[in-house]
């Protein structure tokens, strides 16, 4: 073997290892699971002036995941938002996990030093009765405000603001606006106040932003489970390609939205460039 083809092959090697470590690397970050926080300060001209720089931090989609030993790594970071309330968009539990001690341990931490609001999510209501039972009593033991067509009242400095919550429809299909422009949710908000909505499913935007709330706080759909660099998200929970509402910040009809990306995971193909995410919302009046 002459010189020339032993530098040719060494040569080539070379390349081969540099793309296979670039490879490498990309395939630790795209499936990087450490917990992210992600931030929005949020404008409206109707917000209480007691309500500016009001902080929410939103929890949603976390399908029994656990984030260290009795969530610690997970009650760590929120307590580092310093919150104002918890809001809990839907599916804490998982239809096939089954297990309610991570949302146990989770509302534990915060019992009684920060309120906590939730709706439900598709899981929650698809498990059997008798699991979505210790979900409901989870909630009452640790004082959660579980909102399944109603309001909460938030007082702050003698100016209140309403927290509307609604139930995860029982349609299962892509036409979940279609659905719900049939059957409408039964929450309004309050004339001549500022009011904000619970929902789980963000892709229920279209159906949501003409009723006239605020702000709607969504989940649902895991950030489109893979998010492509300069696209978005892939694939919503129903199959539908490239959705709309997969993460971040919409406005339609003069409504404003922010849907969670999610902590777990309900399905079998891993998230890849969408690691788990908290959002921390900071209301201003502009």
């Amino acid at each position: 073997m002459t010189t020339a083809v032993r530098k040719k092959k060494r040569k080539r090697l070379l390349i081969f290892l540099i793309v296979l470590a670039m490879l490498a690397v990309a395939a630790f970050f795209a499936l990087w699971q450490r917990l992210t926080v992600s931030r929005f300060e949020l404008s409206f001209a109707d917000l209480p002036d007691a309500f500016d720089g009001f902080r929410i931090v939103q929890i949603t989609d976390l399908h029994c995941e656990r984030f260290g030993e009795g969530q610690r790594e997970l009650c760590d970071k929120i307590a580092s938002l310093e919150p104002d309330i918890l809001v809990i968009t839907g599916d804490m539990l998982d239809q096939d996990l089954l297990d309610p001690e991570p949302t146990r341990e989770l509302c534990a931490a915060f019992a009684g030093k920060i309120p906590m609001y939730a709706v439900t999510g598709n899981h929650d209501l698809w498990v059997a009765r008798s699991e979505f039972r210790k979900l409901l009593d989870i909630y009452e033991e640790y004082g959660v405000t579980l909102l399944r067509g109603g309001a909460a009242e938030i007082t702050r400095g003698g100016e209140t603001i309403y927290l509307h919550g609604e139930d995860d429809p029982a349609h299962w299909g892509s036409d979940t606006v279609g659905y719900l422009t049939e059957n409408p949710i039964s929450v309004t908000p309050v004339e001549n106040a500022f009011n904000i909505l619970l929902y789980h499913r963000a892709n229920a935007f279209p159906a949501l932003s003409s009723l006239g709330f605020d702000l709607v706080i969504a989940g649902h759909m895991h950030g489109g489970q893979v998010r492509l660099p300069f696209v978005g998200g892939l694939v919503s929970p129903t199959r539908e390609y490239f959705p709309d509402y997969t993460a971040g910040l919409y406005t339609e009809n003069g409504t404003q939205m922010i849907v969670g990306r999610g902590l777990g995971n309900a399905v079998s193909v891993p998230r890849v460039f969408n690691p788990p995410e908290l959002v921390l919302i900071t209301l201003n009046r502009s």
